[in-house]
């Protein structure tokens, strides 16, 4: 592995220190625009809160799409899902 000039190694630090700041940013910024349902994260101060909303927000919506893939490729392929292969007579 190459090592890397003190130089080069400040410029990976600050960096990597925006693109969490910029993360943070947009995961609160995220929690703090869409209202879910249900309790709020029990977690302080008001910014952390708003980051964990912006989590389960991205969460909740991975969920779904997971879900909803899931449910088109068993319209597209019915036998591969274990209740189409017993439909279809075809062992596990």
């Amino acid at each position: 592995m190459a090592r890397l000039a003190p130089e080069g190694a400040c410029v990976v630090v600050v960096l990597t220190v925006l693109f969490l700041v910029v993360l943070a940013a947009v995961l609160a910024g995220l929690g703090a625009l869409v209202r879910y349902e249900g309790p709020a994260p029990d977690v302080e101060p008001a910014f952390a809160r708003r980051v964990a909303e912006g989590l389960r927000v991205l969460w909740t919506v991975g969920e779904v799409n997971a879900q909803r893939t899931r449910r088109l490729l068993d319209e597209l392929h019915p036998s591969s899902t274990p209740a189409g292969r017993k439909a279809s007579g075809m062992r596990s």
